[in-house]
């Protein structure tokens, strides 16, 4: 089954429009997925990053199987069960061991890229996920019964809550992404050098406004332009934030001809220029009719291509 960017989904693509399909969970896309590259990109920057904390990625390599992992992934894997205490031990067991501490420091970064890493990802089945969802949900109360026999009838409440959540995650999944990828810029723009002690992350408090605190700052084609794709993201995102959501009542439209539904769509507020246009205390104006589900792909798209020119930029 294919899921259709107009949310009527079918059993052949529709060639001249972007499609979803579903194969063993995981969701393909008819074209714009450069999530396999943007992965690979990362495990490079890891890479780097060893080679410039420790010399040379062989050497960190072959001082793995010596080192007890526990305490290095401890605070950052579940999967480690060790307590904060237990932690500061061990910490000020190793603090004149310089190696150690190169450790502690490495896994701190490569979770910085792990977190981006898992960003992308999860992007990528949030938006498989949204066409789904709109494409197999017809949001009529009662299944099969419209309102109306032509026109345009929208539902709201519960029945439009999974899509809502879905929506509010992707813009804030986004914009979480800019943060990672400007702690994980100005991290490697300022890494520590000496290994005296345990050093803390000098991108510790860093997010997307001190990007301009980078050598990237306002680079063409990369994330830290300020593109109208970014500053609809960033405006999205605080609208979800601090108001809750991109609408007062949340809903789904559906276009409906003779009884039956042939489209269905999420309208975002009317921008200007990637920003909400707003008069006063009024900022949710819908006159343009931007349909979210008709301008995501190219929105995410976009994203992941200045992503990719961000990752390709760093020194």
């Amino acid at each position: 089954m294919y899921y259709n960017i107009n949310g009527i989904s079918s059993k052949t693509p529709q060639h001249d429009k972007f499609w979803v399909q579903e194969f063993s969970g995981n969701f393909i896309f008819k074209e714009g997925d450069i999530t396999f590259d943007l992965d690979n990109k990362c495990v490079e920057l890891r890479y780097e990053i060893a080679k410039r904390i420790f010399g040379s990625k062989e050497f960190y390599f072959n001082i793995l199987p010596s080192v007890s992992l526990a305490f290095p992934y401890a605070g950052i894997d579940a999967e480690l069960k060790v307590s904060k205490e237990e932690f500061e031990k061990f910490v000020l067991k190793v603090k004149d061991d310089e190696l150690s501490n190169k450790l502690l420091y490495f896994y701190d970064c490569s979770n910085i890229l792990g977190t981006i890493q898992n960003g992308i990802l999860e992007t990528k089945f949030l938006i498989g996920q949204f066409y789904k969802t709109l494409n197999e949900n017809t949001f009529l109360s009662v299944e099969g019964v419209t309102v109306i026999d032509n026109g345009v009838q929208y539902a709201s409440g519960l029945i439009v809550t999974n899509i809502t959540s879905l929506t509010n995650h992707i813009f804030i999944n986004l914009y979480s992404q800019l943060d990672f990828i400007t702690k994980f810029v100005y991290e490697l723009e300022h890494l520590h050098t000496e290994f005296k002690n345990y050093p803390r992350l000098k991108s510790k408090d860093v997010l997307l406004g001190d990007s301009k605190r980078t050598s990237l700052r306002e680079l063409k084609g990369s994330l830290f332009e300020s593109s109208e794709g970014i500053r609809r993201i960033i405006y999205l995102r605080n609208e979800i934030v601090h108001n809750s959501s991109i609408d007062s009542m949340p809903k789904v439209y559906q276009v409906i001809r003779e009884k039956e539904v042939i489209e269905k769509y999420i309208l975002l507020p009317d921008h200007q220029n990637g920003i909400i246009k707003s008069y006063k205390n009024r900022k949710r104006f819908f006159d343009d009719e931007i349909k979210l589900n008709e301008i995501l792909p190219e929105l995410v798209f976009d994203f992941w291509k200045r992503l990719k020119l961000t990752l390709d930029s760093i020194k």
